[in-house]
Order: C-alpha cells, then sequence, then structure tokens
C-alpha cells in the first residue's frame, strides 16, 4: 500500500512538471521579412521609363554607408530620445543600403525624363560622370507612431564645374496602423518624397 502510495505521488509530480515546462516554453515567433519595393508596382512603373532617345544626361547614384544602427538586419524603431529597440523577428530581406539604392533609382528615372540615373556598380565611366551621393542618418519608425527619413544628398563632377551645395532633407509620414507591414510601406513612401525633392532641384 505505501508503495502504491509513492508511486501515484510520482505520477503527480510527473504531471505537474509537465504542465509546468509546457506553459513556461511558449512558442518562439516566426520572423517576417520585408522589401522596401512592391514587385508589381515596380513592374507597372518600369514599363513606363524610357531609358534611351529622350535622356540627355546620365547621372551615377551613390548612396554612402549607413550608420551603423541602421547597418544590421533589424527593423529598428526610436522607443525615447536616446534610445532605440531591433526588431529581432522583423528583418529587412536584402541589406538595406542595396534596396534604398534600387528604390531611389527606380523613383528617380520615374519622375526625371531628361536624366537617366545608374547605379555605382553598372560599369560606366565614373570619372566623366556626375555622380548623386546621398547620405541617411535616419530611416525608422518611431514610439510615437511616425515614420522619419532625414540626411543629406549632394552632387559632384569629375571635371570641377561648380555644382549645387549639400542640400538637407528630413521627412516624416504619420502612421495610420499598427505593424511593421505598415511602418515599412510608409518608409516607402518617404523615399519617393526624396526623389521628388532631388528631382525638382534638377529643375531649379
Amino acid at each position: 500500500m505505501k508503495l502504491l502510495k509513492v508511486h501515484f505521488i510520482g505520477v503527480i509530480y510527473l504531471i505537474l512538471g509537465c504542465l509546468m515546462v509546457g506553459c513556461s516554453s511558449a512558442p518562439t515567433p516566426e520572423t517576417n521579412y520585408y522589401l522596401l519595393n512592391n514587385q508589381q508596382s515596380i513592374k507597372l512603373k518600369s514599363s513606363t521609363v524610357d531609358t534611351t532617345s529622350k535622356r540627355t544626361q546620365m547621372i551615377i547614384l551613390s548612396i554612402n554607408d549607413l550608420p551603423e544602427y541602421l547597418a544590421q538586419p533589424y527593423l529598428v524603431m526610436q522607443m525615447a530620445d536616446h534610445q532605440l529597440h531591433y526588431a529581432n523577428f522583423h528583418m529587412w530581406a536584402e541589406p538595406l543600403q542595396k534596396g534604398m539604392s534600387k528604390t531611389l533609382l527606380h523613383d528617380l528615372n520615374n519622375l526625371d525624363p531628361g536624366i537617366y540615373f545608374v547605379g555605382k556598380s553598372r560599369g560606366v565611366m565614373e570619372n566623366k560622370l556626375t555622380t548623386l551621393f546621398v547620405n541617411i542618418d535616419y530611416f525608422h519608425a518611431s514610439s510615437n507612431s511616425k515614420v522619419v527619413l532625414s540626411g543629406q544628398y549632394w552632387l559632384s563632377k569629375q571635371d570641377g564645374n561648380s555644382l549645387p551645395k549639400e542640400q538637407n532633407f528630413y521627412f516624416e509620414r504619420q502612421l495610420e496602423q499598427d505593424g511593421y507591414p505598415h511602418s515599412v510601406a510608409k518608409l516607402r513612401m518617404l523615399l519617393t518624397k526624396l526623389a521628388e525633392k532631388i528631382s525638382n532641384s534638377f529643375d531649379n
């Protein structure tokens, strides 16, 4: 009888132990990956871009190395004035610098019919072309329901001719929904705003 009682108590402890392990080990969240560009919209817009006869000038686009906090694969949210949070399960599907370059090239070539913008790695004669340099300081969401993009851009020409001075830019947009997918969509819109500002600077 005593042996049966000990065995019964042992079974009870085993069941309780299993229940405790089950409650304490929550499933790991799935990792989500994001692209700045919507593939379908790029396909539709790119079909309208003329890269031949109407474009009389070629400019190289070069995005400088991103700040260390943006060179990580994780999406970033600013929690306070001096505090950033990495979203461990929300990541860029490609290096952010590369994604931003592709996005700006796409938008600039859709906006300016007289200039053909190319990436730095296209193998063109860089010593004979103007280069558009873009420096990014901030590109993230914030806990006050906004996304921000800021930095500077300037032109550099190898022949030494005078060019416009460095231009600062700052854009922000209010978030209407929660969640990182909505934040990424709004960040994408800010890059279009930057492309518009750059394109307009060539008209002045």
